[in-house]
């Protein structure tokens, strides 16, 4: 089926935002498999999401670096809005690391600290990429994760999904009460919705290398308060905790990537990149694309056996294809991980009945909504208090910048959490005075 420039040739997959297809570029070199993600018609009605694609299309379809998976175009045909990418034969980190993980193996530090040097490669161009003008788009990726990092059967390493990136260039950008990104892979001034520039994308490659180096999987579910509080408050063991054999210089480098304070990390991707770099040349010579694209072969050999012979048939016949090969779960093979982009998972606002909005945690992710606020209510307006912050609170916030929740502000409206330990405490204060009278 023709849609605008590009051939659908097969449905492959859907997630939050749209139905994805493996297509082919007829007027390309080599006629290009690519992938279209049709967005949904309910959110095409909704302005202000069509307001921030069309300014994440102006951001993403600049950068182009070998490091960075390629948004090819993004536009309208018929009145459904599409976004084109580069189809990168490979797997994402996650994936990788699950499956490794299932086989009760453990990534090799050196192509740990290949996959981050790269990933700061690809940072760095897009931390320094400029508008026709020349003008910088500071740009910042907020959203650094494994499930954003893929690597391909021939060794390279590509960020995936700058859809969520701020910009100078983005007129929508997001709403002020909602975080987006990541709780587990969120520097924490992001997470405290302080100023967040380059430096959080530095931290955020810093989680990917701890999980990666010390090889402790993440949380990625839970109570999703706790995991916003730690994310403002966080604590980091050393990686060589967990894996003694590991180099304390590579150990320490890492530390440095997730201070809590981005002043003391190091100030940009560049710089984290160059040491680690130097130490994988050091300590890790032989860790190459060549044996990177190796281990990720070895991996999934059944995958990229199906995946190939998909593709050679497609580019030779350019035609639809009848069948999609499955695995042993009934899923497509067929499902490159930038079919996967442009799922943004964030830390919300939601309305609580009444026309007041409580703090929730909505992940939208592989077309699955996860919604924890109802049950959280008094939780949440606690922990927005202690994140946002008060006049004596320890991040020592400017109240009109992030003001207490409107529930803590209407009059004669006060929790009855609160209201029951301040009770409580008084009357513990009473039995302590009589304890000690008697």
């Amino acid at each position: 089926m023709d849609f605008g420039p590009y051939r659908l040739v097969r449905r492959i997959g859907a997630g939050g935002m749209g139905e994805v297809y493996l297509a082919l570029e007829p007027g390309a070199r080599e006629r290009r498999v690519c992938v279209v993600k049709k967005v949904l018609p309910a959110l095409v009605a909704n302005r202000s999401f069509v307001g921030r694609f069309l300014d994440e299309a102006r951001v993403v379809t600049r950068l182009d670096h070998d490091n960075v998976a390629r948004v090819y175009g993004m536009g309208e045909v018929a009145g459904q809005y599409y976004l084109a990418m580069e189809y990168v034969q490979g797997k994402t980190v996650s994936r990788f690391m699950h499956r490794l993980r299932s086989r009760k193996k453990v990534m090799d530090p050196g192509l740990v600290l290949l996959v981050g040097e790269r990933m700061c490669q690809g940072l760095a161009y897009a931390h320094d990429a400029t508008d026709e003008h020349g003008s910088p788009l500071q740009l910042v990726h907020r959203d650094l994760s494994p499930a954003n990092v893929c690597v391909s059967y021939r060794g390279e390493v590509k960020i995936i999904d700058f859809g969520a990136a701020q910009s100078t260039l983005k007129e929508e950008q997001t709403a002020p009460r909602v975080v987006i990104g990541n709780l587990t892979y969120m520097s924490p001034e992001q997470a405290r919705k302080q100023f967040v520039d380059r430096r959080a994308d530095v931290y955020g490659c810093g989680v990917v290398l701890w999980e990666l180096l010390a090889w402790q999987p993440l949380p990625q579910k839970g109570d999703p308060l706790e995991r916003w509080r730690k994310a403002a408050n966080p604590v980091w063991e050393p990686p060589t905790f967990h894996q003694p054999g590991l180099p304390r210089e590579v150990s320490d480098v890492v530390l440095k990537a997730l201070r809590a304070d981005p002043a003391a990390r190091y100030q940009n991707a560049r710089a984290l990149g160059a040491e680690l770099a130097r130490l994988r040349k050091h300590f890790y010579p032989e860790a190459t694309e060549a044996r990177l694209a190796a281990a990720l072969c070895e991996a999934f050999p059944e995958e990229k056996a199906a995946e190939d012979e998909v593709l050679a048939s497609l580019e030779e016949a350019g035609t639809g294809l009848t069948d999609i090969p499955t695995d042993d779960r009934n899923r497509p093979v067929l499902v490159p991980p930038t079919a996967l982009a442009f799922e943004h998972a964030g830390v919300q606002d939601l309305d609580d009945g009444g026309g007041k909005p409580v703090s929730v945690h909505t992940h939208i992710m592989f077309g699955e909504l996860h919604d924890h606020g109802k049950e959280s209510h008094s939780a949440a307006i606690s922990l927005l208090h202690e994140i946002h912050g008060t006049p004596t609170g320890e991040f020592g916030y400017d109240t009109a910048a992030y003001p207490v929740p409107s529930a803590w502000r209407r009059k004669g409206n006060i929790p009855w959490g609160l209201l029951g330990f301040f009770v409580a405490a008084l009357l513990a204060g009473f039995g302590l005075v009589l304890l000690l009278g008697s």
